[in-house]
């Protein structure tokens, strides 16, 4: 089985505080994601995904600019691909895969899940590379290595 990683939603409302608005988060849960068949099924049958394999949740984003460890660098930052939209499809594939009895819509996913572009971005990258077998320093490794410029 892939490693976990936890996922934090919650409610979020607005305050008025001395003239300026200010979010306030309450209702906060965890919750175990991993990337799994029933996820990636799901995905498919959502339209998140064009299948159901690990693949088309690999197209959603360039996992090999995210591959550095699972960081996200400043080239990353430098693309027209740092839409948080395609990480987030791939985050909430990953918690319904681990969570099928959560009765939540990828809407209401959206809703509480409140993370910076980012930390999206460093989730999802953390979720595929966790399907690896443990050897994936050197799938990352080669992956690197065979998507250098010259």
């Amino acid at each position: 089985m892939a490693k976990v990683e936890m996922i934090t939603l919650k409610d979020m409302e607005l305050k008025e505080v001395d003239g300026e608005y200010e979010q306030h988060f309450f209702n906060e849960k965890r919750y175990p994601a991993a990337i799994t068949n029933y996820g990636l099924g799901i995905g498919e049958k959502l339209g998140l995904l064009e299948g159901s394999n690990l693949t088309d949740l690999l197209k959603i984003a360039s996992l090999e600019k995210l591959i550095n460890g699972g960081d996200v660098t400043e080239q990353v930052l430098d693309t027209d691909d740092t839409s948080t939209t395609k990480y987030l499809k791939g985050i909430y594939i990953a918690l319904i895969g681990l969570n099928p009895k959560l009765e939540l819509s990828y809407e209401e996913f959206l809703q509480k899940f409140h993370e910076d572009s980012i930390t999206t971005m460093r989730i999802y990258a953390k979720l595929v590379m966790n399907t690896f077998p443990s050897q994936k320093n050197k799938f990352a490794a080669g992956l690197k290595k065979s998507t250098k410029k010259k």
